[in-house]
């Protein structure tokens, strides 16, 4: 299991320092000032109602992925699983409710991860569109999860828990446990850190890039125990974990991203100014756009 930790850690950091590089800041540091400009191009009912009814539309495609029905693992055999999972299943079952416990612990703080931005004053004062983004970029996750072809509802990959024999038939044979690919727990956790770690870092166009590739490699720990867990846990294998952490970071980089783009691109202001000397005055007004 150590051997685990090792490859994950190294493919999921590098995957987060990639991200860090490719998501470098592009404009100039001086390009806007995030304690006085818009940050984001955002409409919070529209991105909010997306979110809401996104997510909406999650819980009821949820509930198809759980009516399954049961399946017979009498011909099941580790044998049939790819060796590039295999070899990371646990020897014995009997850390597998500790391990599903501790995927919880960091699980939902991660998603909760967001709102600790309002903290800063100058993220704060942004609240309501920087929360109607984070709502819009989960409803995503949760949608690509419960009702695109990459999810559950259209793979019945069966979980490591079918594998072992040391389950009842009934309970290796659960309609739960076709629900293996890929990992909503991972994509959910992993958006909610990188949706943290972009934000923090456009709110700090003078960072280096040394420490944007910090934040953004920090940002890869909490999913990353969550997969390490549930692989532990026997409810996914390793890539099952994998496509839902580049699914997730993708999400939580790329909608923060798409929208500051759209400020950047379509930003426009009017500013007058004026002055008085030598016994005459003059006005002037900028239009930048």
């Amino acid at each position: 299991m150590t051997r685990l930790y090792l490859i994950l850690f190294q493919l999921f950091l590098l995957c987060g320092l990639a991200f860090a590089q490719n998501t470098g800041e592009k404009f100039d540091a001086r390009d806007y000032d995030p304690k006085t400009d818009k940050v984001y191009a955002i409409k919070p009912l529209l991105e909010g109602s997306f979110g809401v009814a996104g997510l909406a539309a999650t819980t009821y495609f949820f509930q198809q992925i759980n009516d399954k029905g049961s399946f017979s693992v009498q011909e099941l055999s580790r044998s049939d699983i790819p060796a590039y999972d295999r070899w990371a299943l646990p020897a014995t079952t009997a850390n597998f409710e500790r391990a599903k416990e501790l995927s919880d612990y960091v699980f939902y703080p991660s998603i909760a991860m967001p709102f600790t931005l309002f903290l800063s004053k100058k993220i704060r004062k942004d609240w309501i569109d920087i929360s109607a983004m984070y709502l819009e970029a989960q409803a995503i996750n949760g949608l690509l999860y419960s009702a695109s072809p990459l999810g559950p509802n259209f793979n019945d990959r069966k979980r490591p828990q079918a594998y072992y024999t040391s389950f009842s038939d009934d309970t290796r044979g659960d309609e739960g446990n076709l629900n293996s690919f890929f990992s909503g727990h991972v994509s959910t956790a992993a958006t909610g850190s990188f949706f943290f770690a972009k934000v923090l870092s456009d709110y700090n166009p003078d960072w280096t890039g040394k420490q944007r590739a910090l934040v953004f490699g920090a940002a890869s720990l909490p999913p990353l125990f969550v997969a390490v867990q549930r692989v532990r846990g026997l409810r996914h294998f390793p890539s099952d974990t994998a496509i839902g952490f580049g699914i997730g970071a993708l999400i939580g980089i790329m909608t923060p991203e798409i929208h500051k783009r759209w400020q950047r691109k379509h930003r426009s202001s009017l500013t007058f100014g004026g002055s008085y000397g030598g016994g005459a005055g003059g006005m002037g007004i900028s239009l930048i756009f």
